[in-house]
């Protein structure tokens, strides 16, 4: 292990402590610009409005960006949450695969915990 990666961070763990807010971040930023107020996309979210003002204030999940056509995908799923909110689980399980599918969780995954050399276990 090299000194800067000791911890060992399982998937999933980068999951819920990094992708989980981007997701939320991606999503508030997008339901902000279909018109939703603070109070509504909290809810939506299943957040505090507290932290839907730190997502579009840029103050969490600010670590990364996402390329313009993941952007597009944000935009679709926050249409389709702001018609219809019940879709919020399938959604967010929707930009999970694609964040996986892109290779993002992996990359954050090896910067952030100590991986194998060449580790491809995510993407098998």
């Amino acid at each position: 292990m090299t000194e800067e990666k000791l911890k060992l961070i399982q998937p999933q763990e980068i999951e819920a402590w990094y992708i989980l807010p981007i997701i939320r971040k991606e999503l508030a930023l997008a339901m902000k610009a279909e018109g939703l107020d603070q109070q509504s996309l909290a809810k939506l979210l299943g957040i505090t409005p507290a932290a839907v003002s730190q997502y579009v204030n840029n103050k969490r999940a600010s670590d990364y960006t996402l390329e313009h056509g993941l952007k597009k995908e944000f935009t679709l799923s926050a249409k389709q949450i702001v018609d219809d909110n019940t879709l919020i689980f399938s959604e967010v399980q929707r930009l999970l695969k694609i964040l996986w599918d892109q290779g993002i969780v992996c990359e954050i995954h090896q910067e952030k915990s100590w991986c194998p050399d060449n580790c491809e276990v995510c993407l098998k």
